[in-house]
């Protein structure tokens, strides 16, 4: 009997180990293309601010970078007790066997710039519309719940997720004060508490800073929020320039990626002030709206509650050659010439 040598072993032994051709076909028809999305939450409505609804898929247009992207979902998500009502009446009759979804309740922030140096347009002006803000509260349903923080030289944590409207209204009115407010109590699911370090919080030197951090407390709470910011201004003035904090492209991206839509809520006493165009940045990119009040308080107001009636998620298929970095977002509807539309401006790869 011959036996093998060391190398006729070894050149078997590769051989039982190669794959066979099918073998390998078949691992390569096991590979999945995974195709991203990106939700777009927008609010889109008439030129008096009332929602436009029943709007699908065909009636869109959105592109990435410029490019039309395929839109795979569109759905409106009605917030109130009347928008609710208004959908179930122009559905067509359905079985009793049908369930209706209990609503889940509006996340909203309220987030209080107060002038440290307390100079009388600024201070002035939310002393004006604090009232309007707590007449806010009547519009809530029982279900929604309200966060309260607000920014002097550091960020201060008021109030967690409440219900309780007697102490959300107690801390809208100490956002007033220049104080130094104990850490809230830890609420019930949600909570902000669980992610917003106050060692941060006490050392955040600027508005922008502080929106950062709430962005990124705000992250790991599931679906859409709305923040108001009740302000006076973001950025400093530079040689004639409104200037953003390093800080605000961090904000920015932190809000856009726990779905926080920021309605501005100028309370300066002024027509026009350099810093407003850090307010309405701050809105436009994150797909809220920008309002002054101290004309009309209760018009900008009212804009505010039918904004916030309900809003579409749009689910987008990314294009499959994006490349890190920012991308900016276009939203139409072209049926709607005159329709108002909310969406962030862009998102992060």
């Amino acid at each position: 009997m011959k036996l093998l040598t060391s190398t006729t072993l070894a050149c078997l032994s590769l051989l039982l180990l190669r794959p066979a051709p099918a073998a390998a076909q078949d691992i390569r028809a096991q590979e999945k293309i995974t195709v991203a999305r990106v939700i777009v939450d927008a609010h889109i409505t008439d030129d008096h601010g009332e929602p436009i609804r029943n709007l699908g898929p065909a009636d869109l247009r959105l592109s990435i970078d410029g490019r039309p992207a395929e839109i795979e979902s569109v759905d409106w998500v009605a917030e109130t007790g009347p928008a609710r009502e208004m959908v179930a009446a122009a559905e067509p009759e359905k079985g009793d066997e049908v369930e209706t979804q209990p609503p889940q309740g509006r996340l909203v922030v309220f987030f209080f710039q107060t002038d440290f140096q307390r100079a009388p347009s600024r201070i002035g002006g939310q002393m004006q519309f604090l009232p309007y803000a707590e007449r806010f509260l009547d519009s809530l349903e029982p279900e929604d719940r309200v966060a309260v923080l607000s920014f002097d030289s550091h960020l201060k944590f008021r109030l967690d997720f409440s219900r309780d409207p007697e102490k959300i209204r107690k801390a809208i009115e100490d956002a007033l004060k220049i104080d130094d407010p104990p850490w809230p109590g830890l609420s019930y699911s949600p909570s902000l508490r669980s992610s917003l370090n106050a060692d941060a919080a006490r050392n955040a030197a600027s508005s922008e800073e502080a929106l950062f951090l709430l962005g990124n407390a705000l992250r790991p709470i599931p679906g859409p929020k709305s923040l108001i910011l009740f302000g006076w201004g973001l950025g400093r003035l530079s040689n004639g320039q409104v200037v953003m904090s390093r800080y605000y492209e961090l904000a920015r991206r932190t809000l856009e990626s726990s779905r926080t839509t920021v309605f501005v809520m100028d309370i300066s006493l002024a027509d026009y002030h350099s810093l407003e165009v850090g307010l309405g940045k701050v809105a436009a990119d994150t797909g809220g709206s920008y309002m002054k009040t101290h004309d009309f308080p209760t018009m900008a107001l009212e804009r505010l509650e039918r904004s916030l009636q309900g809003h579409y998620e749009i689910v987008v298929k990314k294009p499959s050659d994006l490349k890190p970095g920012r991308h900016a977002i276009e939203l139409r509807v072209p049926s709607k010439k005159r329709a108002v539309i909310l969406a962030r401006s862009g998102f992060d790869e």
